[in-house]
């Protein structure tokens, strides 16, 4: 069953437990990232993820792919407001990452390459990422 997120809903504060089991690493490239921690990835840190992949790749040919989302919506009520008042407005969205999820992949020609780009692109990010292999 496939969760649906409605940006007009507010959602309950929930923790991410367990661990994402992958029979076959990598489904579309031949080099990958994936998560060695549980965490969450803000909106903006995840376009920067994004953008610097993107940008790498282009100069040297290659394809990418991202299995990230930023669909879970997160409140927050203003600084000077009293206990009682209700939830607070939306402040940002969040893509919650397991541990043992693959990030992106990428297929790249030269293994060089693409072990440059990720390992950037993994510095970008708050939780450890490692860089797999076909």
């Amino acid at each position: 069953m496939m969760m649906v997120f409605n940006n007009q809903k507010k959602l309950k504060k929930f923790r991410l437990k367990g661990i994402k089991v992958n029979t076959k690493p990598l489904y579309f490239g031949f080099y990958g990232l994936i998560s060695l921690e549980t965490g969450r990835i803000d909106s903006k840190v995840l376009e920067s993820f994004v953008q610097t992949i993107k940008r790498q790749a282009k100069l040297e040919g290659g394809k990418y792919w991202f299995s990230l989302n930023d669909c879970i919506p997160i409140t927050q009520t203003a600084i000077g407001t009293r206990m009682g008042k209700g939830k607070g407005n939306f402040f940002k969205h969040v893509a919650f990452v397991r541990k043992g999820q693959i990030l992106c992949e990428l297929s790249v020609f030269d293994r060089a390459p693409a072990f440059s780009i990720l390992k950037k692109a993994a510095s970008k990010l708050p939780v450890k990422a490692r860089i797999v292999t076909y």
